[in-house]
């Protein structure tokens, strides 16, 4: 019984520290590559490496509600937004989200490139968004 006990409390302790890890590293060792449409291709105009900047874009992304729907815009994305892995020892698949302002400047309008997933930033996110990835 108390060989299964101590297990139990490994365990648990182990997927706190787990937990905790994965926390503490969410928007770490990442930086955000932000470009703008050029001809047929995207140019990356802006190199996000503030932490707390990465944290914040990430934050309101992730957070997005997600839709699945596949999509078709009249127009290349106004911005894309690609992350980056800084230390090559950890595995990170790379997140690329593709981004539209609206017509009245107030809401973006974002893919996750390579799935089927749709969302709307809000107004207040938009403008925290568009403060960070400047003028393209």
């Amino acid at each position: 019984m108390r060989k299964w006990f101590i297990a139990g409390l490994l365990l648990f302790l182990l997927a706190i520290v787990a937990c905790n890890q994965k926390e503490a590293s969410y928007g770490q060792n990442l930086n955000l590559h932000i470009s703008k449409p050029e001809g047929q291709g995207y140019t990356v105009y802006k190199k996000v490496e503030d932490q707390e900047a990465v944290k914040i874009m990430l934050d309101i992304l992730f957070n997005v509600p997600w839709e699945n729907a596949k999509v078709s815009m009249s127009r290349q994305p106004d911005y894309k937004i690609v992350t980056v892995n800084t230390d090559p020892t950890v595995s990170y698949e790379t997140f690329t989200c593709a981004a539209w302002l609206s017509p009245q400047k107030d809401i973006l309008e974002v893919i996750i490139e390579g799935q089927s997933k749709y969302g709307k930033v809000t107004e207040e996110d938009t403008r925290k968004l568009l403060s960070i990835l400047g003028t393209p």
